[in-house]
């Protein structure tokens, strides 16, 4: 089919869209044009590549009209923050299948866990709110199918993972790599779910692939396990040929000297302390996640290693 994917030169973009056209769909890429995709693939010569800035067209009111102009069958919309977005994009389609990124975020803390789809959610900061509202406005049109995937902490070759403390603070992984030695808030139990982002990209794809069995719902897209920081911080140490030599320490003084952004990060990341089922994805569609999340955290910190 012919399928728009717009933001494809991303995280999860530099997977799907590969893929897409290696599945034998016509695939469009809308971009601004700023960004490169992180792997190369010669598949990429038999993408139709379209320059646009979707916040100045939506401004101008035209960004909805210009994705229906390109005709296509199946939208995935990688980009999408608002509701006032999702709306100027379905208002301008009719029928055709929006595959939409959310966030695990938009849950808001882990109650009951592991967290499947059909849980309360109750989302806090605006981002996973913005998320919610989103996914809340497509279940309930009936302009367009829609069908939208909640990632964990995409993690993959190219970028920082969120770290064994919650945040992207370098000093952790340089010093597990140095002396397997690192400082950790309270016990370390807390849990970060990670996701490849090749297996965020390849559940986009399975949900444009089975719209019969996709539309209308809402997927997590995990590993099947999560990391305790513990456990995370004593996997990279050994990765790296040491004993894990790992201080707790009270919240107070973990964050003493601590820059400002990487406490809010961890803040964020351990007060919702997420671990999600993949259950859902695997009974409606038949998809499971090829990588598991010990391989997902240890390519990306050795990609990130390798890039100093």
């Amino acid at each position: 089919m012919r399928t728009v994917v717009i933001g494809g030169t991303g995280h999860i973009g530099t997977y799907l869209v590969p893929s897409l056209v290696r599945a034998g769909h016509e695939t469009v890429v809308v971009s601004r044009g700023t960004s490169l995709p992180y792997r190369d693939d010669p598949l990429w010569d038999r993408v139709e590549m379209v320059t646009r800035d979707r916040e100045a067209a939506e401004r101008e009111g035209r960004f909805g009209t210009f994705v229906a102009d390109l005709g296509p069958d199946a939208v995935v919309d990688l980009t999408c923050f608002t509701t006032a977005q999702a709306e100027q994009l379905v208002e301008a389609l009719d029928g055709q299948h929006v595959v939409h990124t959310g966030s695990i975020w938009s849950y808001g803390p882990s109650t009951l866990v592991p967290t499947t789809e059909d849980a309360p959610k109750r989302p806090y900061g605006d981002y996973g709110i913005g998320k919610r509202s989103v996914e809340q406005y497509l279940m309930g049109q009936d302009r367009v199918r829609a069908s939208v995937v909640h990632p964990g902490h995409i993690s993959g070759p190219g970028w920082m993972p969120i770290g064994p403390a919650g945040n992207v603070d370098p000093a952790v992984i340089e010093s597990l790599r140095a002396a397997g030695s690192c400082t950790l808030p309270d016990r370390g139990g807390e849990t970060i779910h990670h996701v490849h982002a090749e297996d965020v990209a390849a559940l986009h794809q399975a949900c444009v692939e089975q719209p019969d069995d996709a539309a209308g719902e809402s997927f997590n897209s995990v590993c099947t396990q999560a990391l305790t920081l513990r456990g995370y911080a004593e996997l990279l140490a050994r990765h790296f040929g040491h004993e894990p030599r790992i201080d707790f320490v009270p919240w107070a003084d973990f964050v003493d000297g601590l820059d400002p952004e990487q406490v809010a990060l961890t803040e964020d990341h351990l007060g919702r302390s997420p671990m999600f089922s993949m259950d859902k994805a695997r009974d409606l569609l038949g998809f499971v996640p090829r990588h598991s999340v010990t391989d997902t955290v240890l390519e990306a910190v050795d990609a990130w290693v390798a890039s100093r």
